[in-house]
């Protein structure tokens, strides 16, 4: 079974009532192909009426407590009777959207035309609908972690980012906690069920199977592998105590949105001190394969990105996973963390590392400019942390709402430049993910082990920073 067989909210998909409008074939098709785990989960809904309004506050009906105390035989009046009051909750809209956009003299257009394709707008529409996938998934998977903290549960004796180590890893003795507070739906997740689902990243799988393979007569004999039952869903890989475990799928570069890269404790960060353009950070394709497949990105490109004079070169490692971002925080426990909600925040696996000359090459581009200093000298940071694992555990439907007031739409300007060759396409929203039942999902933190090639990025005893 496909996982949006059970949560039937695909968005593109729904007919335009209120909601969304099928309006582009590839768009559609890349909800259908590609993997959305987060997107469904959300209820998505019209509460603004008026196009363009910020906020819409809708109210609930609050019934009073019931007295079941007797009365009189020979009243003819109830002096008390039920009380009623109202509660309301504030739903917001804020716009998105994206563009794709290439000149038919590019190097990589012609490249593309001699490699054998005549014309790159089909190529460009399908960049579109994977980039309105993408950025729908991260919104929706966001949206859950913007619910109260109060709700959030770690890992072992942590409290926040700052505690996580190799002594947090996941395990299943959370699973009871889960049970208990979610409770059972009055909308459940699959229909005449009341299983929990929990949403992992692969690496959490993989950390508790390890711990499982050494118990001998113990709870964790319990989880059954979903390859024994009928009925699994789509990247399902068991169950244990009443929740189903799926397993959130990496994309096609390895990158895995169950993980919050670099957002525990530091190893390093440091300052990249030399402007990044669109396209630098790949080794040099003329000279140089990446893991001796793969000749990537341009010639005519800074084939590195330059570090600061006083970075600590030995914390790196080749194949780690760090994170180039320009906004830091302290909200979730490590100061001057890596803000992995940044849309300037991307992951990159090192590829090349030159220790002398203070340089680090990645598998891929950066595929977004970092131009501007953001402090003197400083154009954005390269961090290497712990990995945070998250596992969202849904008990029904309805824990988020995404008020959608102005659907989804696509524009292909018409090119304005003397020789009509910038094609661009467009696309936006107005809509406003919003908490409103947080009894009905719960975020758990777990230090998380990634792959590499030949090996595993496990998670530290601790960094200095933690």
């Amino acid at each position: 079974m496909a996982f949006e067989d059970y949560y039937n909210n695909n968005p593109i998909s729904v007919i335009d009532t209120n909601n969304w409008d099928e309006r582009l074939a590839t768009v559609a098709m890349n909800f259908q192909i590609g993997p959305t785990i987060y997107t469904p989960l959300i209820d998505y809904v019209n509460y603004s009426q008026q196009s363009g309004a910020q906020n819409t506050f809708v109210t609930d009906l609050l019934e009073g407590d019931v007295d079941n105390d007797e009365i009189s035989t020979t009243a003819a009046y109830i002096d008390e009777p039920a009380g009623i009051d109202s509660r309301q909750r504030k739903v917001s809209v804020a716009r998105y959207g994206d563009k794709v956009q290439y000149s038919k003299f590019s190097t990589p257009f012609n490249m593309w035309q001699m490699g054998g394709g005549r014309d790159w707008r089909p190529l460009l529409r399908g960049v579109l609908g994977s980039n309105v996938r993408r950025k729908l998934e991260i919104l929706a998977r966001n949206a859950h972690l913007a619910g109260p903290r109060s709700y959030w549960t770690y890992a072992g004796s942590a409290a926040d980012f700052g505690d996580l180590n190799e002594g947090t890893k996941f395990s299943l003795d959370a699973v009871n906690g889960w049970r208990l507070r979610l409770g059972n739906s009055p909308t459940p997740l699959i229909t005449g069920e009341t299983a929990k689902i929990a949403i992992l990243p692969p690496g959490s799988i993989y950390d508790f199977q390890e711990s499982l393979a050494g118990a001998a007569t113990n709870e964790g004999q319990m989880f059954r592998d979903a390859s024994l039952y009928q009925g699994k869903l789509q990247y399902e890989v068991g169950t244990y105590k009443g929740v189903r475990f799926v397993e959130c799928p990496n994309d096609r570069y390895g990158q895995n949105m169950a993980v919050l890269y670099n957002a525990g404790p530091i190893a390093i960060q440091a300052e990249v001190s030399a402007a990044i353009s669109r396209g630098d950070g790949c080794p040099d394709p003329e000279s140089e394969k990446v893991d001796d497949v793969w000749y990537v990105g341009q010639k005519d490109v800074t084939h590195y990105i330059q570090l600061a004079a006083g970075a600590d070169m030995s914390a790196f490692e080749l194949n780690d996973q760090v994170s180039l971002h320009t906004v830091r925080t302290d909200t979730f426990g490590v100061v001057n963390g890596c803000d992995f909600r940044s849309g300037k925040t991307v992951v990159r696996r090192i590829v090349a590392i030159d220790a002398v000359n203070k340089r680090l090459a990645f598998d891929r581009p950066i595929m977004k400019p970092y131009e501007s200093e953001i402090a003197t000298g400083v154009y954005a940071y390269i961090t290497k942390a712990t990995h945070v694992g998250f596992i969202l555990v849904a008990g029904g439907r309805g824990g988020v709402v995404c008020n959608v007031n102005t659907p989804l739409a696509f524009y292909e300007p018409v090119a304005i430049d003397d020789f009509q060759s910038v094609y661009r396409f467009v696309w936006d929203i107005w809509q406003g993910y919003n908490i409103w039942e947080p009894g009905l999902f719960e975020c758990h933190f777990c230090a998380v082990s990634l792959p590499k090639p030949g090996g595993i990025i496990a998670p530290p005893a601790a960094y200095m920073g933690s």
